[in-house]
């Protein structure tokens, strides 16, 4: 597992808006802030940097494919909702989006999208049971008692198909490992800021280890067109 260190986002510098913090993650009082400043600067999907939504269109067309046995599928940590967006614009999916943030300035309540504000599966405890459920680039948020408690909700809940979509791993290899050497020993003497802490990056191995001891035994995985990776969980409960 490797420490994951960012100084903007969409060409928002994290300067602008808070100081940055090497050693904490970012909390909710820093998302807050941020997607004030993300609205202003945007105002539709279509106004997002164009590498962005290539990525995660290619996420939303494995994810319609994913499900292609299920009409139904819950969204867990949806962000701003461009992924849930095109599926309900491209298929014939009913969607039930959740983000623990208030978070839906683009993506409504509709006939065939559902938002809640809340965490699962404490929020969705009225709601009906969904077979296929997915999170999109989550993972790296949790430490790993963190995501072993996650992914234990999920394993509990008892989704037929769940799946791990966009995970990203680290840079492997002597010139990457030597690099964060470097910039490790200049943050030390006060020569380098690293940015702001932003969570952990985790090779496919470590994913399936942790995802093997929250008991999950049929796991496969593979890449998206644009390289990163997706996992997925079949609950032999079922």
């Amino acid at each position: 597992m490797k420490k994951l260190y960012q100084k903007g986002w969409f060409g928002i510098k994290f300067s602008e808006f808070a100081k940055l913090d090497s050693e904490n993650i970012a909390d909710d009082k820093f998302y807050e802030k941020f997607y004030e400043l993300f609205y202003k600067k945007f105002d539709s999907y279509n106004d997002l940097p164009k590498d962005y939504i290539e990525c995660k269109t290619n996420i939303a067309k494995d994810i319609i494919n994913f499900s292609k046995d299920y009409k139904d599928i819950l969204s867990i940590g949806c962000g701003n909702g461009f992924i849930e967006n095109f599926i309900i614009k491209n298929s014939d999916k009913n969607i039930l989006a959740i983000e623990p943030s208030n978070n839906f300035k683009w993506l409504t309540n509709a006939e065939t999208c559902k938002t809640i504000i809340g965490f699962f599966p404490e929020c969705i405890k009225d709601e009906r049971k969904y077979e296929f459920g997915y999170c999109s680039t989550i993972d790296y948020v949790f430490n790993n008692e963190e995501y072993i408690n996650f992914f234990k909700s999920v394993y509990d809940y008892g989704f037929k198909d769940f799946y791990l979509a966009e995970v990203i791993v680290p840079s492997e290899g002597f010139v990457a490992s030597t690099k964060e050497i470097i910039k490790d020993v200049l943050s030390l003497f006060g020569l380098y800021n690293k940015g702001q802490f932003w969570g952990y990056l985790r090779n496919i191995d470590e994913h399936i280890a942790l995802l093997k001891k929250v008991g999950f035994k049929k796991i496969t995985y593979g890449t998206h067109k644009h390289g990163s990776y997706w996992i997925r969980l079949e609950n032999e409960k079922n």
